[in-house]
């Protein structure tokens, strides 16, 4: 007791000033912690924009790279100024690769900005996988639209610029996307056509054509003068700079195809280059037409002869 007594006025004392600091420590502490988690907050948000802005810069660099040499490939021009021309399969499969790397590029970056926003990714992803399962069962008509044109452009079956006719559509290819063919036809109008409705193709643009000429002259004329007339036409056609230029080899004039009532019908072929069998039949057609006239062949019309018999069997006209 005499002890405490002693001590106590410094226990007191002591008790005083540990109450009066008491309120001030533990609101310094209150607040270096908030401090903490306020700077830790802060650099977890600037660490984040930091990823953000790297992933988006990255992105944009790659796709402007992409995109660029795509575009000068393509548009490339020589030192004329006359623009290159590429292959039809160059134009056909680069624009389908730019597509399909700008949305790749715009997935990923997604996910990663969703992910260092904090948002967990996981089920985003799965919920992805079912609806891709749900979009498959649910569109088979799209996948295999897909899957058809995949292998056809693998194959290299079609390529922009091509002279083609896929069933009942005829015309030239301006596009090919990832699940149709864009065609116009010679009056201008455009056909859509899904590589889903495409059985066959029949492609006027690989190798060479044939155009072929059915030629009806009149019964009393000379058959040997008409072939004759029709090689020198040929042969005139080929010495033409132009007109030569399209054709792969000489006319072909196997003879006489075939009797018709009002004519007889000669046949020629003439070999060209792809895409020049139109403007060649033509030609060969104007100059033909001319060529008769000048030497009197004659192109006979559809005639029709009535002959009356009498009831002894003789007949007139």
């Amino acid at each position: 007791m005499k002890r405490f007594a002693h001590y106590g006025p410094a226990a007191v004392v002591l008790a005083t000033l540990i109450s009066a600091v008491s309120p001030a420590a533990a609101e310094d502490a209150a607040t270096g912690a908030a401090g903490l988690v306020w700077a830790e907050w802060l650099r977890h948000a600037l660490s984040a924009a930091a990823s953000i802005a790297m992933v988006l810069s990255a992105a944009l660099v790659a796709w402007t790279l992409l995109h660029r040499s795509i575009e000068r490939y393509l548009t490339a021009t020589d030192a004329d100024g006359n623009q290159v021309q590429r292959s039809g399969r160059a134009r056909t499969l680069l624009p389908l690769v730019r597509n399909a790397a700008l949305v790749a590029l715009v997935v990923m970056v997604g996910l990663i900005v969703l992910s260092e926003l904090g948002i967990n990714i996981a089920p985003l992803l799965a919920g992805a996988g079912v609806l891709g399962i749900a979009i498959g069962f649910g569109s088979q008509k799209l996948v295999q639209d897909v899957i058809t044109g995949a292998f056809i452009l693998f194959e290299d079956t079609i390529a922009v610029g091509d002279a083609v006719k896929l069933g009942e559509h005829a015309g030239t290819v301006e596009a090919i996307s990832i699940r149709a063919i864009r065609l116009r036809d010679g009056n201008g109008a455009l056909h859509t056509v899904p590589f889903s409705a495409v059985t066959t193709v029949i492609n006027s643009s690989r190798g060479f054509n044939y155009a072929v000429f059915d030629i009806g002259v009149g019964y009393g004329e000379d058959i040997d003068r008409v072939a004759a007339v029709l090689a020198e036409l040929g042969g005139e056609l080929r010495a033409d700079a132009h007109w030569g230029a399209m054709m792969v080899e000489a006319i072909e004039v196997p003879g006489i195809e075939r009797f018709d009532p009002s004519a007889v019908v000669m046949r020629a072929r003439i070999k060209t280059t792809p895409g020049d069998r139109q403007a060649l039949t033509c030609e060969f057609n104007r100059r033909l037409k001319q060529r008769f006239d000048a030497l009197g062949i004659e192109m006979p019309l559809p005639q029709t002869r009535v002959w009356i018999g009498d009831a002894k069997g003789s007949t007139g006209e």
